[in-house]
């Protein structure tokens, strides 16, 4: 692993996914474990056991990830790989792992942005220059844990990333193309989601700090005028923030209400088309906006600094596993309902 001095505005995160199967017609199994039988080319076999289906994914994995060519996203301009020595050798200290017993994989994986000529200037020389080109990936390390039962349809992808740095984007899209197969499963559908347990500790330790109303409006209506303005809209957006502390949230339907009636130009805000909150944390002073149209659906992203010790250096990631593994606990819990599986 490389070893990398993090500095203090480059804030580990944690974001969570739900993965979940799309087999392209309904006569097909909706399962990891038919989806992985395809993949490793064995669908016939009456006697496979799924520790042996999910190691020989494994082994597609590692193979699909750990290659010369960095695997790339083109619309994100992010690229990611692996470099894994060796997958059975237990007395090689691997930077990916796989649980197979638990149906798990995670580890560290290098990725980061390219796409865009830059110089570099070596600080305590300014002489000393060189070229990044277009080619070059300014790369970092990532934490991540895929948990993908094999009796079941769904996975949970669980990444971490930084505050101002990520590769959630290039990773989707790879579980995409790799927990996929020709004619039989799709791209399946991948969402975010919060556990509950983070959700309302945000809520607990958070006020929020402004409401955005936004909407289209022609001309004629904003400025009573059709002169110069026919057939031209204006895209109206309205912010209000309290000018002292934030909102408590268990006030937000109090106050909700009347800011909603005020109205603009005669429009009652009610009325616009998109309609925001911000909510702060106060420990962290870290952000997250929600739809007050959504039922106010919360969806923070998981600061780690908040829940764990962060030295910014590589020992974070051991630390970064083991709250993983804990957190996987409570999706499993959320997602997989009563048929959850416990697991250390």
């Amino acid at each position: 692993m490389r070893r990398r001095k993090l500095s203090m505005t480059h804030e580990p995160k944690l974001a969570a996914y739900v993965i979940e199967l799309k087999p392209s017609n309904s006569s097909i199994e909706n399962s990891n474990r038919q989806l992985f039988r395809y993949k490793i080319g064995d669908i016939l076999s009456e006697d496979l056991e799924d520790s042996f289906i999910f190691i020989e994914m494994c082994r597609l994995f590692i193979a699909s990830i750990d290659t010369d060519e960095m695997y790339s996203d083109t619309v994100s301009k992010k690229c990611l790989t692996a470099n894994q020595i060796d997958l059975e050798n237990d007395d090689v200290n691997t930077t990916i792992r796989f649980h197979s017993e638990q149906f798990i994989i995670e580890g560290v994986v290098e990725g980061g942005k390219y796409g865009k000529k830059r110089n570099k200037t070596f600080t305590e020389n300014k002489a000393v220059k060189d070229v990044v080109s277009e080619k070059d990936a300014i790369t970092d390390d990532f934490y991540f844990l895929l948990y993908c039962p094999l009796s079941s349809k769904k996975s949970i992808l669980l990444l971490q990333s930084y505050t101002d740095d990520s590769i959630d984007a290039v990773m989707k899209k790879f579980w995409k193309n790799f927990l996929s197969f020709p004619t039989t499963f799709n791209h399946p559908r991948i969402s975010k989601y919060v556990p509950e347990r983070i959700i309302n500790d945000f809520k607990n330790s958070a006020t929020i700090s402004n409401f955005t109303y936004t909407t289209d409006m022609p001309g004629e209506t904003l400025l009573q005028s059709v002169s110069h303005t026919e057939n031209q809209n204006f895209k109206i957006t309205i912010k209000i923030e309290p000018t002292k502390n934030g909102v408590n949230m268990e006030d937000l339907e109090n106050i909700i209400a009347p800011i909603e009636e005020a109205t603009f130009k005669s429009f009652p805000l009610g009325m616009f088309n998109r309609k925001k909150g911000t909510l702060k944390d106060s420990s962290t002073g870290k952000t997250t906006p929600f739809e007050l149209d959504n039922n106010f659906e919360i969806k923070p992203s998981i600061v780690l600094s908040k829940y764990i010790s962060i030295n910014h250096d590589e020992s974070d990631f051991e630390r970064i596993k083991d709250y993983s593994f804990k957190i996987l606990e409570d999706l499993k819990k959320e997602i997989f309902l009563q048929n959850a599986v416990h697991e250390r």
